[in-house]
């Protein structure tokens, strides 16, 4: 993938055009078309997937949870939270995605841009706890 197009991603913000251009050659693009599922403990369960373009919306058990656009990120950091957790694209949709082994590749050879990274992750990451715990305060209100 073009450093360019990673670089105006903020996932990659804090790190530099040449650390950028370190990751550049493990990332893949994944296009999904509106109404596209993906499934947390599925195939990306390992994966660091990044939005790049459209809005996709997380359920759990059937409720709604979360919402995703450009910038957010999930795959292993979200199914820790959610493990059943379903990923529906609302839009079409422009993912870049990482294997995990590819991440922790990255950060053994690289162990600065790898902890860049990491901190990054952690900074983009949905609060999916948050996000839960007011959905769950709307049903509470609703019913009352």
């Amino acid at each position: 993938m073009e450093t360019d197009r990673l670089a105006a991603l903020p996932l990659f913000a804090p790190l530099t055009f040449d650390q950028i251009a370190q990751i550049a050659p493990h990332a893949s693009e994944l296009r999904v078309p509106e109404g596209g599922r993906l499934l947390l403990d599925g195939p990306f369960s390992g994966d660091l997937v990044v939005v790049e373009t459209g809005r996709a919306q997380v359920r759990r058990a059937g409720e709604r949870v979360a919402e995703l656009g450009p910038g957010d990120v999930f795959g292993a950091l979200a199914a820790a939270e959610f493990p059943t957790a379903t990923v529906s694209a609302l839009t079409d949709m422009t993912l870049v995605t990482f294997s995990g082994r590819d991440v922790r590749r990255v950060g053994a050879r690289a162990p600065k841009t790898g902890a860049l990274l990491r901190l990054s992750i952690e900074a983009h990451r949905p609060d999916f706890a948050g996000m839960a715990q007011r959905a769950l305060g709307s049903m509470v209100a609703a019913a009352v």
